[in-house]
């Protein structure tokens, strides 16, 4: 008879814990506090909140899986939004008026692969440079005002709701996190990421294409960026300089916090998902518990220390394993 010892190695294994248990810890307290806690109504609403950053955390996932990050991802946000906004109230019709978002989106993309895979520039200052520039775009085009006057088909994109209570959003995000599970598990170029990102010298010995492969994620990444400030932009019925800020941090921690390596190598989309709803259950908790949202950001800053830290347990696990 076999006796197993469970220990913190095996603890270290489950990638997805570095959310799953501050979560169900989380919801325990909020709803011990205040039973409104769980009310369908704010059940709803936070999965509307989780569904938004969802959208952004599938594509970042396969990237950093990949070894590379993305500080733009907030800014292709708002620029997408303004984008398509201006469009579609100068008369492009709307699906081309989305398509010119994506465009965009797709634009900031190669900018960031060019500058990081084809100069070596460092990811994380080079991709903040980027996102500079397109925040600067997006204040000099609009001149600091949001773009109001889009149309009701623009509204409903976002503010369809399904059942009465589920808004749309929901569906398109578990619709991408299912479609980025299927791609990072059952399919080769999931294989390819991970092989990237584990060694990036070796794939390149086995045939795979690295440039290749992180020019076309740097693009995803860019493309939802933009489709996500689609999405902001149908919510609040007009497109804003402030859609998705404070986002490009907030989406990393979730990825980081949820199993995704840092370094690249290792990625799980149900932890990345795991971890967006943590930060919206957080978010929701402290209003709930009557706490002041001026400690979200300190709240936000510790579990970015706790995540980073994670993913520096964990690789020095596997480093041991």
């Amino acid at each position: 008879m076999n006796n197993s010892k469970f220990s913190m190695k095996d603890v270290m294994k489950v990638k997805e814990l570095g959310a799953l248990l501050p979560l169900i810890l989380l919801v325990v307290v909020a709803s011990v506090i205040n039973p409104a806690f769980m009310g369908s109504n704010n059940l709803f609403d936070i999965l509307k909140t989780t569904s938004y950053t969802t959208i952004l955390a599938v594509p970042l996932t396969m990237l950093m899986s990949s070894g590379r990050m993305d500080m733009s991802i907030a800014a292709a946000t708002a620029l997408g939004g303004i984008i398509v906004a201006m469009a579609e109230t100068n008369g492009v019709p709307l699906p081309f008026a989305i398509l010119l978002g994506i465009l965009a989106g797709a634009l900031i993309g190669v900018c960031n692969a060019i500058l990081v895979d084809y100069f070596k520039l460092p990811g994380f200052i080079a991709t903040l440079a980027v996102s500079n520039i397109v925040d600067g775009i997006s204040a000099v085009v609009t001149n600091n005002n949001p773009i109001p006057g889009i149309s009701g088909a623009f509204k409903a994109i976002a503010q369809t709701r399904l059942a009465g209570q589920v808004t749309i959003t929901v569906v398109y995000a578990l619709i991408l996190a299912a479609a980025g599970f299927v791609v990072m598990n059952r399919m080769k170029i999931g294989r390819m990421i991970l092989a990237v990102g584990g060694n990036a010298e070796a794939a390149n010995l086995a045939g795979i294409d690295v440039k290749k492969i992180h020019t076309g994620l740097f693009i995803l990444v860019g493309v939802f960026g933009a489709l996500s400030g689609v999405l902001y932009c149908s919510r609040f019925s007009s497109a804003q300089l402030t859609a998705g800020a404070g986002t490009s941090l907030t989406i990393m921690s979730s990825v980081i916090i949820g199993g995704t390596a840092m370094r690249g190598g290792s990625g799980t989309i149900i932890g990345s998902v795991l971890g967006c709803m943590l930060f919206a259950v957080i978010t929701n908790a402290l209003v709930v518990m009557g706490i002041s949202t001026n400690w979200q950001n300190v709240v936000y800053g510790l579990i970015l220390v706790a995540a980073l830290l994670i993913d520096y347990f964990r690789q020095k696990s596997a480093r041991r394993a």
